[in-house]
């Protein structure tokens, strides 16, 4: 992890200097749902049979915001992010009611340069993205009858990014924007007593739409 978090900061250090010379900005705001691929945190919960298992509600829709410094007409650099969405986990229950884990929620932000490609239709601009992104865990809470999980700490992880979407000129300066954003990262979780650290896949999957506006 240490050595992400310094390819993250070293990726923004020296991008630096080409936000500083952007011919121009765009900010967008939007909506989108927010859908964890894999697993969730690894908690140690007892199960009453064989037929009951953990279950993570990984999907929940979040506000976004956006800012891109634009080279020229073609490459820009973005910095996106999400309101912060919540998780949950619970025992699935085969035949009864599902037991309450834990929650806790993420707030992804990203960093990526895009490639316009050329206008078609006078109005639609797709772009593709690649880069960097990093998950904020927290507010992190344990059900009541979970207090083996007492204290739970969970953790993002940083790791490759990527976007691919279409922006539809509104006029010279409003445009509407559509997008789908692959997020790679895992989830490093400490529980009870013992906080034995473990790590699992967190990858998500974000789609959105949002306005914007070019100056």
């Amino acid at each position: 992890m240490r050595i992400r978090n310094t390819l993250f900061v070293s990726t923004l250090l020296a991008l630096a200097p080409f936000a500083a010379s952007a011919q121009s900005i765009s900010i967008t705001g939007g909506y989108g749902q927010l859908d964890g691929s894999s697993g969730g945190p690894a908690v140690n919960v007892p199960v009453a049979s064989p037929t009951d298992h953990l279950d993570y509600d990984n999907e929940d829709a979040s506000y976004t915001a956006s800012i891109a410094w634009h080279f020229n007409d073609t490459w820009s650099m973005e910095l996106w992010s999400a309101w912060p969405s919540e998780r949950s986990v619970e025992v699935d229950v085969e035949n009864g009611t599902d037991i309450a884990v834990s929650q806790y929620d993420v707030r992804p932000l990203m960093l990526s340069v895009n490639y316009a490609f050329p206008q078609m239709a006078q109005r639609f601009r797709p772009f593709v993205g690649l880069g960097w992104q990093w998950t904020k865990v927290g507010d992190e809470q344990v059900a009541t009858g979970q207090p083996q999980l007492q204290p739970l700490e969970i953790h993002g992880d940083n790791g490759i990014a990527a976007v691919a979407g279409i922006d539809i000129a509104l006029n010279k300066s409003w445009f509407l924007r559509g997008d789908v954003r692959y997020l790679d990262s895992e989830l490093t979780t400490k529980s009870g007593a013992a906080q034995v650290e473990m790590n699992t896949s967190a990858n998500a999957m974000f789609y959105g739409a949002s306005i914007g506006f070019r100056f």
